[in-house]
C-alpha cells in the first residue's frame, strides 16, 4: 500500500504494561539519540524487531481469546482501505 506521506496517525489500544515498556523504551532511545523521541519511534524499533521474525513465528505468539478476552471487549473493526472502493 503506498502512502504519500511519510507518517500515518493511528488510534490505538495497548495494554498498560506494553504502553510502559515502550515509554521506558522511548525514553533509552532519547538518551542514546541526545534528543526528545515520541512513543512512535519505540513503537516502530519494536515492530521493526518484532515483523522481522517469519509470519508463522510471530502467529505462535498469539493468545486465545480465552486467554485474552480484553480484545472481545472492544468495538467492531472498520479497517479503510486507500486507494481501494
Amino acid at each position: 500500500m503506498k502512502h504519500p506521506h511519510n507518517l500515518v496517525r493511528l488510534n490505538l489500544h495497548l495494554r498498560p504494561d506494553h504502553l510502559d515498556r515502550l515509554t521506558f523504551l522511548a525514553c533509552t532511545l532519547g538518551k542514546l539519540k541526545r534528543r526528545e523521541t515520541r512513543l512512535a519511534e519505540a513503537l516502530e524499533l519494536s515492530l521493526t524487531a518484532g515483523l522481522s521474525w517469519k509470519d508463522d513465528d510471530l502467529l505462535g505468539l498469539a493468545k486465545t481469546d480465552r486467554e485474552e478476552p480484553r480484545w472481545l471487549a472492544l468495538d467492531p473493526i472498520a479497517r479503510a482501505r486507500r486507494g481501494r472502493p
